[in-house]
């Protein structure tokens, strides 16, 4: 029988689940006094689970640092539960992630929310933000791509379907005293962090091929060199293509500030976007797919993940340079 007959209070799945965890731990080195939970819903459930669990007093109030259209999202959600504060003014282009001095932080927040890496327009933060509250960081799109010292952060959370497995799952890494029953709304049985935690993320049936794959890309991780080694490749394969578009004389233009570039989604631009369309139909022919840039910004976007080898982005840095050569 296969991980998705047998039961998943079986002590088969119990163990999966249990060694799922501990590989996840050992790979980030969580501390002790950390709670690693397997959340339904993927990470935009979170955007509604964090403030529920969270807020205690309608007189709380979070700080949301919008960079893209994630955390845009996230502060949105966040709203119908708490008072909002946008750390930054609200823009319709984001180009860059902000400095300290940018940022107006709210004394006593309950907590500070951030997207680590905007997939959409390609935005990244290179280091941990610095503040006093508790930091809540949605790694989705980044997670497992270098080291974390999760003792910074209050709460990580990641939709797994970009590292690690088929999409469906989260997985969420809280610091115990943030896991409580002291809350001012009533909490969905499925988002409640305690029950939850209680339960071994087993409260309902839990996607469990989502975690079964993990364990899998996990134990890969493991023996390919941990997160150095991959922190190590997604910077050389981000820096192929960012060195192409940089010596490119404008043929290709990248509109994110050059200290906020995202090591996973690599936007840019051509002339038009009829060249744009052109590149990306040349591209496919080649069997380079997925280039055509969200439709909210255009252009064109190679998200390139840990699955994404070296040699595929060295692919694409040959046909950029070959489209360049024939259309100057």
């Amino acid at each position: 029988m296969s991980v998705l007959e047998i039961s998943h209070r079986s002590a088969e799945f119990t163990s999966l689940i249990k060694e799922t965890t501990s590989l996840i731990s050992e790979i980030l080195e969580i501390p002790e006094n950390y709670r690693v939970l397997w959340m339904a819903g993927g990470a935009s459930a979170q955007f509604s689970a964090i403030p529920l669990n969270l807020i205690t007093s309608k007189d709380d109030t979070v700080d949301y640092i919008v960079t893209g259209s994630w955390s845009k999202l996230a502060a949105k959600e966040a709203e119908k539960y708490t008072n909002v504060n946008y750390v930054i003014p609200p823009t319709t282009s984001y180009t860059s992630v902000p400095s300290e001095e940018e940022m107006t932080l709210t004394p006593g927040a309950k907590y500070v929310y951030y997207c680590d890496n905007e997939t959409v327009v390609g935005v990244e933060y290179p280091n941990v933000i610095k503040s006093a509250s508790t930091l809540v960081c949605d790694m989705s799109s980044n997670f497992l791509s270098r080291p974390v010292d999760v003792s910074k952060f209050g709460i990580i959370y990641a939709g797994v379907q970009k590292n690690l497995a088929p999409a469906g799952l989260a997985v969420l890494i809280i610091r115990e005293d943030l896991i409580s029953t002291e809350r001012l709304h009533q909490v969905p049985r499925i988002m409640d962090f305690k029950l939850i935690d209680g339960a071994n993320s087993c409260l309902n049936t839990p996607n469990v091929f989502s975690i079964y794959c993990t364990n899998l890309v996990l134990k890969h991780i493991i023996k390919a060199g941990g997160l150095k080694h991959y922190a190590e490749i997604s910077g050389q394969k981000s820096k192929t293509l960012y060195d192409i578009i940089d010596n490119s004389g404008g043929f290709y233009s990248c509109k994110i500030e050059k200290d906020s570039r995202s090591r996973m989604n690599v936007t840019f631009n051509l002339s038009s976007p009829e060249k744009e369309a052109e590149f990306v139909k040349g591209a496919t022919e080649r069997s380079l797919i997925g280039l055509k840039g969200h439709r909210s910004v255009g252009g064109v976007r190679a998200s390139i993940y840990n699955a994404v080898s070296l040699s595929d982005v060295q692919k694409l840095a040959e046909y950029m340079n070959i489209f360049k050569t024939e259309h100057n």
